[in-house]
Formats: C-alpha cells, structure tokens, sequence
C-alpha cells in the first residue's frame, strides 16, 4: 500500500487553489498590518509563477506561516513558498545555504515582490516529513555533520542569540506552539542566563534554527532534508539538540541530545545547554 505523503492538504480536482484556512488565520494574528495584502495578492502572484514555469498548481501542503503549492511542470515537480514575513529573504538565503551543503532541496528561484518573499524549489520525493515518525540518531547524524563549521555568506543574517534572547524576555509572542504555556520566569531567567554564557562565537555560521520532526524531509534512498528555516545564523550544536528533543522517541530528551552530539561530532556540553534554551524559549 502506498504510504501517505502527511504534508499534503489535499485539494479537490479542478479546484482553485487557495490560502488555507489555518495559515490565514496565522498571518493575520502574526504579522496584522502585512497580511491583508498578502492575502489578496499572493494567489495571483502564484498564478504569475505558474505561467513562468509553463506549469499548474496541484495541490497546498500543510504550513503554519506560508502558503505552501506543489506545481507540476513538463520537466519536473516545483514547491514554492510565499510569505508575508520580514524576514522572507533570509530564509531563503539560508535555504540556499543548505542546498549548497546537499541538505536542502535545490533552489530555483527567490522572488520578491511588494508583499511577499516567494522561494522556487525542486520537490523531495517522497517527501514524507519525520512528524509521527520514530527515528534513530544515527539516521540524524549525517545532515548535521555536512553542516560543521560552514560559514554564512550573509554576515547581516540575524542571529540565533539575538531571537532566543526576545523570545525568553517577551511572554506576548502569539508564536506559541499548540497546547504549550510560556515557562515561568524562573526557567526563562536560568535559560537568558545560559544564552549568555554560550556567546556569540558561532554567530555567523550556518545554522537552520527550527531542525524540528516537520522541517526534516525523506528524500530518495532514505536521505533526510531539511526545509522551511528560520533565517539565522548561529550554532549547528541548537540544531543538534532541537532535532534530538523535536523527532519523536522514547528516550529522554537530554540522553538523546548527547548521543546525537556524540555522532554529529560536537561538545556534548554545549548541545544540552542549548536543550535547555530551546525548552524554556518554547521553541
């Protein structure tokens, strides 16, 4: 039986392809002032993609803060990705990064218009994401070990620090995951504390900053992938302790972390401190 692609929203035959609900509803509540023309523009600035690529748009996949359509073209199948946020250009900017290291789809295009950041990539097949799915840290290791000491062509990116850092110290953010509660001011003071400890040393490296079980695609023959970055730059060691702590397991968290550090290659030490942040920032 074939296996369900869990990214696909799948969409009526012949039927136009629109901004779904959730993603409307999470723009307007995250970005006020920027949505509503995104809102009206973006499916028309889809359309204007589609007649540039000769292709037709097949179906939206599941997103949280862009509208996310597969188009099918006569040489191959493109994902493209439109949003309203600031800070569209960075992550496209990172995304090309990754594909550069081969732990990234490939990047066709970046298009900015007046309300959007549109970002053209090859599809991952299958594509399945890792959402639901148990996986072991030595199938992990090797995405992250392509990423070891690469420098960010972009030394303006913003960092890693700088958005855990308002994260811990502003409880208004609606950027919350579902069903979770700001930790509590003595966990966030700790959690400042330690981001301050780690520095800023690794600032300008490359760093995909939300590696979580959703972001992390299964291409062919098995090879992860990683999409939908945040638009930093900072410290591989937080994407080693995010992926261990965001992929579903039975193991702790903290013992995950370190076996994965361990085969990724990086201080153990620092990868938990970054566990730490990450949980208390609610990440």
């Amino acid at each position: 039986m074939a296996k369900t692609n869990k990214n696909f929203r799948p969409d009526p035959v012949g039927a136009e392809i629109e901004i779904p609900a959730n993603v409307n509803e999470a723009v307007t509540a995250c970005w006020p002032e920027l949505a509503p023309a995104w809102l009206k523009k973006a499916p028309d600035e889809l359309a204007g993609i589609c007649e540039r690529y000769e292709g037709r748009p097949v179906r939206t996949f599941n997103a949280r803060y862009g509208f996310v359509v597969e188009i099918a073209t006569a040489h191959e199948r493109l994902v493209v990705r439109s949003t309203p946020d600031p800070r569209g250009m960075d992550q496209a900017q990172v995304a090309q990064a990754l594909f550069n290291m081969g732990v990234g789809p490939r990047i066709h295009d970046v298009v900015q218009t007046p309300v959007s950041v549109w970002t053209v990539a090859s599809r991952i097949f299958p594509g399945d994401s890792l959402k639901g799915e148990t996986v072991p840290v030595e199938r992990l290791a090797p995405i992250f070990r392509k990423m070891l000491d690469r420098k960010t062509e972009n030394d303006r990116l913003p960092t890693l620090v700088d958005w855990l850092r308002s994260r811990l110290n502003d409880e208004r953010s609606n950027d919350l995951p579902s069903g979770r509660t700001w930790a509590s001011q003595v966990e966030r003071r700790r959690a400042a504390a330690i981001l301050e400890d780690l520095g800023t040393e690794d600032s300008n490296m490359v760093c995909h900053g939300d590696a979580s079980s959703s972001n992390i695609l299964v291409g062919d023959g098995e090879e992860l992938f990683l999409v939908d970055p945040r638009g930093v730059s900072g410290d591989v060691c937080y994407d080693v302790a995010v992926a261990a702590w965001k992929t579903p397991t039975d193991e702790q968290a903290s013992v995950r972390a370190a076996n994965l550090a361990r085969l990724v290659g990086v201080d153990t030490e620092r990868v938990q401190a970054w566990l730490v942040i990450a949980k208390a920032a609610r990440v």
